[in-house]
């Protein structure tokens, strides 16, 4: 069986990198991102400037292009990240105090080589359709939360994934059935009611 083209997770599981896997893959991946880094001693944080780190050009809040980018790869991690640079562009700036921290002489900003993805992603949410979308997400948190709290799905019983796997689907199953009966016993109730006593509402508890 294919996997989904569609992905609805937790916005703990929604980052730069996985944006770039499933758009690598052809999916989607549906979810809320972390906000930007607070900037030390700086109003303005990276959601504030327009990057775009396929063309290495920023614009600050200002509406000022970047001077000039550097690539930085750590050694040990491999981890690629992007440094823009507005070096005579915040001078005379009329928001520089509200941009640049005391004693810098110019506003820098450094984010991840998938920054564009994460970017899109904040202005994204900011829309009605990307809320809508979200509601769909927003559905299974009930089912999550009864799966966990009144069935155990987040302790493993057994070792080994198939093990848990199987106990996974029994819970699943379980819980179809609960509900099944739940919905039959609600359907069923107001119906005896109607046919002990029709037009009746103070006797409805000897019907039962």
């Amino acid at each position: 069986m294919a996997p989904p083209e569609e992905w609805y997770v937790d916005a703990a599981y929604v980052s730069a990198g996985e944006l770039a896997v499933a758009e690598k893959k052809g999916q989607q991946l549906w979810g809320s991102v972390q906000p930007s880094a607070s900037a030390r001693g700086v109003e303005f944080k990276a959601d504030a400037f327009q990057v775009n780190v396929e063309e290495r050009k920023a614009l600050c809040p200002a509406g000022k292009t970047s001077t000039q980018c550097s690539r930085l790869e750590e050694k040990q991690s491999g981890k690629v990240t992007f440094r823009f640079e507005w070096s005579w562009q915040c001078k005379g700036c009329e928001l520089a105090k509200r941009c640049i921290s005391r004693g810098v002489k110019h506003r820098s900003l450094v984010v991840g080589e998938h920054h564009t993805l994460l970017q899109r992603r904040r202005q994204e949410m900011k829309t009605a359709e990307f809320k809508k979308m979200m509601q769909r997400r927003n559905g299974i948190e009930g089912t999550h939360s009864e799966l966990i709290r009144g069935h155990g799905l987040r302790q493993a019983r057994y070792r080994g994934i198939k093990k848990v796997r199987l106990q996974n689907y029994l819970i699943g199953a379980a819980c179809n059935i609960k509900r099944w009966t739940n919905r039959l016993k609600w359907e069923m109730k107001p119906r005896a009611m109607v046919e002990c006593f029709p037009g009746t509402v103070k006797l409805r508890k000897k019907c039962q």
